[in-house]
């Protein structure tokens, strides 16, 4: 067994159940939404908290596991394998308050899945205050062994034809620098310098592992499928967005061009499909919303559809 897999194995199995204090505030979901894309005209109820309908992206639940990604890296970054996040899963029990001071994140670090090729870490985070769970997340990262042949891709629906059906909604999107750049800073991705992160922010590094530019990370490039699926949620026939499950297939750049497409699923489920400038299917899966006459349903779509007419 490469050393390296041991080192990981042994990290992994005295991680135990950790817990973690999450706060956020009005500061931190503004700027997240930022960080997806959102401004005063495709998204005002994100972005200004005196807009009707103000609130918060369901996807932002992503960021309660900040602390344990950064204790997860900080363990596994020098065990000289090559790493990256290959599928992602959130969901929310309730809608994100804009703000919270006494939440408690607990995480869990198992192994998902042991080849000869790779193997593969999942952090399960659960997110609860004072008032009862607030959310889940669960994320697979996966580490390519010495003498991989390149790395199995999940499966895709292509094969079954239904990647090629038609989309009921078809959105494009031009990635811009400064949505990593605010994602990194402002929320503190490699604020505090443990984790080396070379495929975010270095571009030297990040050619090295055959990228053309750094990646965005696979956060914003959820959260921004997510805030196009809200403004667009009358068209789907949905409500509130309360969850996703998707894969990372392929690198999106912090300039790259995108062109992302729904389809209801049925069940408040829609499918999605996020294609880079390459013409390279770069995430796929599912979004989950409250039923469309929830409490928590729409309203807001139609403030920002009257902002960015």
């Amino acid at each position: 067994m490469p050393d390296g897999v041991s080192e990981i194995l042994r990290f992994v199995e005295g991680w135990g159940r950790r817990t973690y204090p999450v706060r956020w505030s009005l500061r931190d979901t503004i700027t997240y939404a930022v960080a997806t894309g959102a401004d005063a005209h495709n998204g005002r109820a994100l972005v200004w908290e005196s807009a009707p309908g103000f609130g918060t992206l369901a996807t932002y639940a992503t960021r309660f596991a900040h602390d344990a990604l950064a204790d997860f890296a900080a363990g596994t970054q020098n065990a000289g394998l090559m790493s990256f996040a290959r599928a992602n899963r959130v969901r929310v029990h309730r809608p994100l308050p804009a703000e919270c001071g006494d939440a408690v994140a607990s995480a869990a670090l198992g192994v998902a899945e042991r080849s000869a090729g790779r193997l593969v870490l999942r952090l399960d985070v659960e997110t609860s205050g004072p008032a009862g769970p607030i959310a889940n997340s669960s994320l697979d990262v996966h580490f390519r062994l010495p003498g991989a042949q390149g790395g199995r891709r999940p499966p895709s629906a292509a094969r079954d034809g239904s990647e090629d059906a038609g989309w009921t909604v078809e959105a494009r999107e031009r990635v811009r620098p400064y949505q990593a750049a605010i994602f990194r800073t402002l929320l503190g991705l490699t604020a505090d310098g443990r984790t080396q992160d070379a495929m975010h922010i270095d571009p030297a590094g990040s050619r090295r592992l055959g990228l053309a530019a750094p990646a965005l990370p696979g956060e914003v490039t959820l959260g921004l499928v997510a805030r196009l699926a809200r403004q667009n949620s009358a068209r789907l026939g949905v409500g509130e967005l309360r969850g996703a499950a998707v894969s990372y297939l392929r690198p999106v750049s912090d300039d790259d061009r995108l062109v992302i497409g729904f389809a209801p699923a049925g069940g408040g489920s829609v499918r999605t499909r996020a294609v880079n400038g390459d013409g390279r299917v770069a995430l796929h899966g599912e979004l989950h919303f409250h039923p469309v006459d929830d409490h928590t349903g729409d309203d807001h779509t139609d403030s920002d559809r009257r902002e960015a007419s």
